[in-house]
């Protein structure tokens, strides 16, 4: 039988093989060309002969969007809020590494930022906003630590329930415990319907 190949051709019998076999590829088989065109809309300015060390840390943008809040001011709006609500800062730091590892722009089924909270969620704690804005750091932890006070209320201030709490719901448990309006969720709903 006999086999044309690119390296050359083949004989092959029952008992051997015949001819030139192709050889490995090399290296230069799998070159890139020295240069290739780059497409217009890839292309950015050039920084010239610039030394990669003359770059400081301090010379990079800060985020246009209050929603890509740095560490440091996301630190800081948690001291903040934790603060205003009196519920502990570590419970809401533990929230929030939990849900969104610091992430304000994280999104998971119809929750939103650094907490994870629902936008009918945080409407109930008096936000009006749509729901895209509780990407911003501070308008998350503004509503979210609020509904996680409410939590911390109904645990008696028991930090590990609160958490099991505020990823549940605790409407039912507030109710139960005559804590509705403390906790921010409202009047009885069943007494209002018409």
């Amino acid at each position: 039988m006999s086999v044309p190949m690119a390296g050359g051709e083949i004989v092959a019998t029952a008992d051997k093989l015949v001819g030139e076999f192709p050889s490995a590829p090399t290296i230069a088989d799998y070159a890139l060309p020295a240069s290739a065109p780059v497409p217009r809309s890839y292309q950015v300015a050039s920084l010239g002969n610039v030394a990669p060390e003359s770059f400081a840390t301090s010379s990079y943008a800060a985020p246009d969007s209050p929603a890509l809040a740095s560490r440091g001011k996301i630190d800081e709006l948690i001291s903040k809020y934790a603060a205003l609500y009196e519920v502990p800062e570590r419970l809401v730091r533990r929230v929030v590494n939990r849900e969104s590892t610091f992430n304000p722009m994280a999104f998971n089924n119809g929750h939103w930022g650094l907490m994870q909270i629902k936008h009918a969620t945080a409407r109930g704690m008096g936000y009006d906003g749509p729901a895209r804005g509780l990407f911003d750091a501070e308008t998350n932890l503004k509503y979210a630590v609020k509904y996680l006070r409410g939590a911390f209320m109904v645990a008696d201030g028991d930090e590990d329930k609160a958490d099991k709490l505020y990823q549940s719901g605790y409407y039912y448990h507030a109710k139960r415990k005559g804590l509705l309006d403390e906790t921010g969720l409202g009047r009885d709903r069943a007494r209002h319907r018409g």
